[in-house]
């Protein structure tokens, strides 16, 4: 703190000192628009510095995203590939279960053909039997 100034006594010297720590401690108006100046320059290259770094992960992102998306289509090609491969076989073994399955009807109307044979030999001979039977009993 300064000491107080009897007015009585300030002298030349004092007037010096006392204007002299006046002016250390004032800014000119050209010193002000100068660091102004500085200051809007320098926060402007730093804006610039960040809108470079922005760009620079946006392209990053961006190369990222598309390597992402190219192997996403590498897999959708060969998921399409594989389900293709696996149609083919389901439409082999239909095939396959299609030509069994005829042969196991064909068998089924065979034994149903046996079956009626043999029922009508059955009745035939039961007839044949019960007719001698009642020929010889007579």
């Amino acid at each position: 703190m300064q000491q107080e100034i009897d007015p009585n006594t300030f002298t030349q010297k004092d007037l010096m000192q006392h204007l002299l720590q006046a002016s250390q401690h004032a800014v000119t108006r050209e010193e002000m628009i100068a660091q102004f100046r500085q200051a809007e320059q320098q926060s402007k290259e730093r804006f610039e510095q960040v809108d470079k770094r922005f760009e620079h992960v946006e392209q990053q992102a961006k190369e990222r995203f598309e390597q992402v998306d190219k192997r996403f289509e590498h897999v959708e090609q060969q998921a399409k590939e594989r389900f293709e491969q696996v149609d083919k076989r389901f439409e082999k073994v239909d095939k396959q279960l299609e030509k069994q399955h005829q042969a196991i009807m064909g068998i089924h109307q065979e034994i149903k053909n046996q079956m009626r044979w043999n029922f009508g030999m059955l009745i035939g001979v039961g007839s044949l039997i019960i007719g001698i039977l009642k020929f010889t009993a007579t």
